[in-house]
């Protein structure tokens, strides 16, 4: 089974972060919330340059109850 995140715990460990970021930073970021399961997940993305918080939710494993299709405006 995959690393997986919500779409809350995801919003919730890039807030704060400034685009473009690699996922390193974001990582680092992710580590600050204490949600390692935000974490691994995250950890799984391809070591890219990730332009925006829409980039990073594109990549990252969504537990199945969350909707990445449902990105808000301000998320893009």
């Amino acid at each position: 089974m995959s690393a997986s995140t919500t779409r809350d715990r995801l919003d919730a460990a890039l807030d704060g972060l400034s685009f473009p970021a690699d996922r390193d930073r974001i990582v680092a970021a992710a580590e600050r919330t204490g949600d390692e399961q935000t974490v691994r997940a995250l950890r799984a993305i391809p070591p890219v340059e990730y332009g925006s918080p829409a980039d990073v939710v594109a990549s990252v494993s969504l537990a199945e109850d969350d909707h990445p299709d449902e990105i808000p405006p301000e998320a893009r």
